[in-house]
This record gives structure tokens, C-alpha cells and sequence, in this order.
């Protein structure tokens, strides 16, 4: 008697009209067991979204934080929070492949073994102000370095972006800068402020000139080192230590860049800022977001590190 073959057994499609299509996209890369994994957190995510009336396919960055804090009040333990958060990888990775969304939020997600806080300790921007306003602009690289720190204040330009800039990035006569687009960051055309106006001029017209005539130098570049290397990022090292006699919280220009975006956060929308800043991805700006993530990060300190 012939025997019947058994159909082929498929995991149980998530609730949505992703749910078929999320499904598929599994079985093309995993087993039964960690299909069913990967569905079930799903699931259960997308229930806690509609209980916050959040919209799964849209969530944020910092609504992801709110649901590891969720967890955390729920006890799981961080081998458990990996593994939701692992889920909720594959869930954007396939909404980006069907083009729902255009970045994975959870992307840069995963709970460590030592504490690692939301990615700045923030200066205040008055101080900062008051930092560059006592900058000693003394000598032609003094000149030079402030106008540097200028830019890195009020622009908040990284030194990734100084070190690509050329002389005709800078429009006087607009009174804005156009910052190049380098490996991790968009390109964008920035308003300058009325005193850096002034001091940028200065800094074209008879600093910039000076130092090309006395080192031999023959560059489009709008910044260069005096030193053996021309790379404008072996002259931060000597201007921290400056900056450090004047403000000693300031711990390197990762850190002003950052409290100048979250300063930004007071008067600009996320997008408006993710422009300033350049992000790629609208989850990389959202980090940060100062009013959400300080309370969040209290919350999660209690029982786990995150990054």
C-alpha cells in the first residue's frame, strides 16, 4: 500500500499582513525551532506596540528602549532581552527589504556585561559658548584653531568632515558652510554665525595664505596641519589640551558634537536635525534625544548594561 507523504510542516504565520511574508523570509534562512523563536518575540512585541498604540512597522529607536525597559520590569533576565532584540532585527530587516522602512532601529541594540550609557555626557551649550568665546586665538594656528573649534561648536562638524573640506565649501558670501559627505555621513549646507563670519574671512584672506607661503604648501583644503603631517586631525590632540585648561569636563570632540545635537533637540524636530547632523539613519539621531533616553537609561542602569 502506497504510504501518503506528509506535508511539508510550516511555522505559524505572525499576526499582519507582513505575517506571510515575514514567514517566507525565515524559512529561507533558519530552521523550524529558531523560526518559531523569532516569530513568537515578534508577536508579543507587536501586542506591547498596540497596547502603547505604537505602530510596530514605525517604531523608533527610543520606543525600542521603552520596551527593554518594559522587559526588565518583567524580570527577563539579559540572555532574554538578546534574543528579543535579535528578533526585532530580523522583523526591520525584512521590513527594509520590502521597503516598509529605510533603517533598522535595533540595529545597535544588545545588552553587555558593563555599562555603557546613552552615548554622551552632555556639556552645557552656554559653556561651550563661553569656551570658544576664551579659545586664545593667538598666533597663525591659533587663529586656525579657532575657527576650527567654531565650526565643531556651532555646526557641529566632526573632524572626519574638517579633514575633507575645501576652500570652496565655504560660501562668505551666503553665510554658510557646505560639509562634505564622508564614509559615515551625509553632505549638508549649514548657516554660519555672524561673528564666524568675520573670523572665517580672516582666517581665508590672511591666515590660510601665511601658513601655505611658510609651510610650501599647495592645497584645495580649507584646513591642514603645520606639522609633518598635513592631516588636519594631528592638531586636536594640542587643541584638547587647551580646550581642557579652559573646560576640563570636555573629554574629546565626540563629546562636543554630541551635546551640540542634543542642544539642537530643543528647537528642531528629529528630522531637522538628523540634517544638521548628517546621520544617515533617523535612529542614529534619535540617540540623542535628552528628555527620552535620561529617564530611560535610569530605568534600565537598575538591572542591565546596554549599547
Amino acid at each position: 500500500m502506497e504510504m501518503k507523504q506528509q506535508p511539508t510542516q510550516h511555522v505559524k504565520a505572525p499576526l499582519g499582513v507582513w505575517g506571510i511574508g515575514f514567514e517566507t523570509y525565515l524559512n529561507k534562512r533558519y530552521r523550524m525551532n529558531t523560526i518559531r523563536g523569532i516569530i513568537g518575540e515578534t508577536e508579543n512585541f507587536i501586542k506591547w506596540c498596540e497596547e502603547e498604540n505604537i505602530q510596530s512597522e514605525k517604531t523608533t529607536y527610543s520606543e525600542l528602549l521603552s520596551f527593554i525597559a518594559y522587559c526588565t520590569t518583567k524580570g527577563n533576565v539579559k540572555r532574554t532581552i538578546n534574543q528579543k532584540i535579535s528578533a526585532l532585527k530580523h522583523y526591520y530587516n525584512y521590513l527594509i527589504g520590502i521597503q516598509q522602512r529605510e533603517e533598522n532601529p535595533a540595529a545597535e541594540l544588545r545588552i553587555r556585561n558593563q555599562m555603557h550609557k546613552v552615548p554622551f555626557d552632555v556639556i552645557n551649550y552656554e559653556e561651550l559658548e563661553t569656551l570658544y568665546k576664551t579659545y586664545p586665538a593667538k598666533g597663525i594656528t591659533g587663529k586656525r584653531n579657532k575657527a576650527v573649534l567654531g565650526l565643531m561648536i556651532y555646526q557641529g562638524v566632526g573632524t572626519a568632515e574638517l579633514q575633507a573640506m575645501e576652500l570652496k565649501d565655504l560660501k562668505l558670501e551666503e553665510g554658510k558652510i557646505y560639509i562634505p559627505q564622508v564614509s559615515r555621513s551625509n553632505s549638508r549646507l549649514l548657516k554660519l554665525e555672524a561673528h564666524q563670519i568675520v573670523q572665517l574671512q580672516n582666517y581665508v584672506l590672511q591666515v590660510r595664505p601665511v601658513i601655505m607661503a611658510m609651510y610650501e604648501l599647495n592645497t584645495d583644503k580649507l584646513f591642514f596641519s603645520t606639522g609633518s603631517s598635513r592631516q588636519i586631525g594631528n592638531t586636536f590632540t594640542k587643541m584638547m589640551r587647551i580646550i581642557k585648561t579652559i573646560l576640563p569636563e570636555v573629554k574629546d570632540q565626540r563629546q562636543i558634537r554630541a551635546s551640540i545635537i542634543a542642544h539642537w533637540y530643543k528647537t528642531h524636530n528629529t528630522r531637522q536635525v538628523q540634517y544638521m547632523t548628517g546621520h544617515r539613519y533617523v535612529s542614529s539621531t534619535e540617540r540623542y534625544r535628552v528628555d527620552k533616553l535620561e529617564t530611560l537609561q535610569e530605568q534600565l542602569e537598575k538591572m542591565h548594561p546596554i549599547q
